[in-house]
């Protein structure tokens, strides 16, 4: 499992919140129903690395969670980016 790239496809080695320890690791954290972020459950769902990686990417379901931020922004973009390469 590559604990660089989060569920949500953030870089985490460039990411503030992962570098000063506020970031709860996604791929490390033992998340339970109440507290599992969208990313991480449809993502181990799926069996998947990172939502860049699904077939449906990008789905309306994480709209608002790439909205939430620059860096949520940043990833969805660098994803998009990946798949038009690949594609």
């Amino acid at each position: 499992m590559d604990h660089r790239i989060a569920y949500c496809g953030v870089d985490c080695f460039a990411c503030p919140d992962y570098q000063t320890g506020v970031c709860p690791a996604c791929k490390r954290t033992p998340w339970t129903e109440d507290d599992i972020c969208m990313p991480v459950k449809c993502c181990r769902e799926k069996g998947i690395e990172f939502c860049g990686q699904c077939g449906g990417f990008p789905c309306g379901d994480m709209r608002e969670f790439y909205a939430e931020s620059e860096g949520h922004a940043a990833a969805y973009q660098r994803m998009l980016a990946m798949r038009s390469d690949n594609g």
